[in-house]
């Protein structure tokens, strides 16, 4: 498996910056490892375009003094191909954009999006795979846009691939379950901070049947590398060996240790720790669990409780002691209908998987960390409310294109759930937040995000409301970036005037902060559109945009006419 790690990395480390070798390389993933008999159920489907915009710009190259107004052509085909079968799915979506200014110079962008899920031995291996290539920028506090077809040298172009593969058996007749994966990650950009990363995830585990008659076990394993500017490795143990010695009470003993290298500001490498503890099982809704043992050379200590009183209600909470330390832990999960759903959790000083981050600030002074997570949706006929947060440590390969999504589609004026491994519908779209970074970061981050959406239609409009936050830390050894922050509001109020025709306006700001820089963002928009046909549409623009950062105050105005054509 280590070899196989390193070849990985080697192969996604070697020179792979350019878009079309990266759709070379998915496209040959996508026919060597799609065999026809895992798509039997249904053949590809092909949808080829052709999209013609016509824009003024009062500021082309967004600069803060004497701005220059151009007009610009864009001409963009793009191909997405799709398919659903019994044993997987894949969609591709690829498109070039040719930009002609009006002052003779041209420019080539592309975008891809790309993603596949299949199973080619059903409940034994699986391979999931994603691509994407588009603009992003170098930095948040240098000039900044919407459009694809401003010249300011901060946009680059980024490109990333994820593959995964992962094997599950089970054997002796159930008695022994394998888990085993190995998510491989890169990502590049033209230029800026990011030159390139790539990353691997390897996890290992084995743990007995659902229903162990007396004896169970598990074991877990799992080490994440990131490989850029600088080199940093977590990694992380557990084992639980337990035993029934009556109807409705089992003994155990526990272990594991979690590690961190190349990292300055991510503490709690810790010591490895064993536990002894109890089980009592006193109705089949509830579970109490004590433990006691060493950690770190410290005694360590904790009682923990179960409760499952319905299929839709489940809470669980701990309190103990560790390194001399109060430690504690909650969750809860509940799901009343299909249309709510809420899960939340919070830990302190606890071996969960995770290492404890920037001691002065969010843990202890020797080992672990305050976690939270949140996850909250609910939906109405005609609204939906999501509400997300979590907190992570993330590579520089894994912060491109960061979205938050919730499990529903806007669907002309409707919200409709989203179904696992089903294609979203046409003329829908997601309710998803993009999380903005800083900047492209060629480290090591802790991210701390948070997104909301609240989503209702007035009648025949529909109004979208988002709100979002990323908090990013520099972890690494080498870097002085220290931490940044931002923040951004986006509001759409859409009117459908007719079967083919609809308005819509617009706002959203945005703000970034770091160190000693800031940067606040806030444009003002309109959009016509207007169906011709069923494979030909029309749409015009205007939008008004402002920059106020450190190195100066940005303005631009701009118009937009659009043709678009599906074949």
């Amino acid at each position: 498996m280590a070899a196989t790690v390193v070849m990985a990395r080697k192969l996604l480390s070697n020179k792979l910056r350019t878009l079309p070798l990266l759709i070379a390389l998915l496209i040959a993933l996508l026919i060597g490892l799609l065999p026809a008999f895992t798509f039997a159920a249904s053949d590809w489907k092909a949808t080829t375009g052709l999209s013609l915009t016509q824009t003024h710009s009062d500021n082309v190259a967004l600069a803060s003094v004497s701005p220059e107004s151009a007009w610009i052509t864009q001409v963009s085909p793009s191909l997405s191909l799709s398919r659903q079968g019994k044993r997987g799915s894949a969609n591709l979506t690829y498109s070039l954009n040719e930009l002609l200014y009006d002052s003779g110079r041209n420019s080539l962008t592309q975008a891809l999006n790309a993603s596949m899920q299949v199973e080619p031995v059903a409940g034994v291996f699986k391979l999931n795979g994603s691509a994407q290539a588009g603009q992003s920028y170098a930095s948040q506090f240098a000039a900044t846009s919407l459009n694809s077809d401003t010249t300011n040298p901060n946009r680059v172009e980024t490109r990333s691939l994820a593959l995964t593969p992962s094997l599950h058996n089970e054997l002796f007749d159930r008695s022994l379950v394998t888990d085993a994966s190995l998510g491989l990650n890169y990502a590049s950009a033209g230029s800026g901070a990011l030159a390139s990363s790539t990353s691997d995830d390897l996890k290992l585990g084995l743990h007995s049947g659902s229903r162990p008659e007396r004896l169970s076990y598990s074991a877990n394993y799992r080490r994440n590398s990131a490989y850029g500017a600088t080199t940093s490795t977590l990694t992380g143990d557990s084992y639980n060996i337990g035993y029934a010695i009556l109807s409705k009470t089992r003994v155990f003993l526990g272990g594991g240790n979690n590690g961190t290298q190349g990292l300055s500001t991510l503490q709690g490498q810790g010591s490895r720790y064993t536990v002894a503890g109890e089980t009592w099982f006193p109705t089949h809704t509830l579970t109490l669990t004590g433990t006691a043992g060493q950690s770190g050379g410290s005694p360590t200590s904790s009682l923990s409780a179960s409760w499952t009183p319905t299929r839709r209600l489940m809470l669980a909470a701990t309190s103990g002691r560790r390194n001399g330390s109060a430690s504690y832990s909650l969750s809860g999960n509940w799901t009343p209908s299909v249309l709510t759903s809420l899960s939340g959790s919070a830990q302190k000083n606890f071996d969960a998987g995770t290492s404890g981050v920037d001691t002065a600030n969010n843990g202890l002074s020797t080992y672990g960390y305050t976690s939270y997570a949140l996850s909250f949706s609910h939906r109405l006929r005609r609204s939906v409310v999501g509400l997300n947060y979590a907190e992570s440590v993330v590579n520089a390969s894994q912060q491109i294109k960061q979205t938050s999504t919730f499990p529903f589609y806007l669907c002309n004026g409707q919200f409709q759930a989203i179904v696992s491994g089903q294609p979203m519908p046409a003329g829908c779209q997601p309710v998803s937040i993009a999380i903005p970074y800083t900047q492209l970061l060629n480290q090591t981050t802790y991210n701390k995000t948070w997104a909301g959406t609240l989503n209702f239609t007035l009648g025949r409009s529909a109004l979208v409301f988002s709100l979002s936050q990323s908090r990013v830390q520099s972890l690494s050894i080498t870097s002085a970036a220290g931490s940044s922050r931002q923040t951004g509001v986006d509001a759409n109020w859409s009117l459908p005037l007719s079967s083919r025709t609809a308005i819509s306006l617009g706002t959203n700001w945005s703000n970034a902060e770091a160190a000693a820089q800031e940067s606040d963002t806030w444009a003002l928009y309109w959009m016509l559109t207007h169906q011709l046909s069923p494979h030909v549409s029309s749409g015009l623009s205007a939008r008004h945009s402002e920059q106020h950062a450190t190195s100066g105050t940005i303005e631009e105005n701009r118009v937009s006419a659009q043709l678009g054509m599906t074949f």
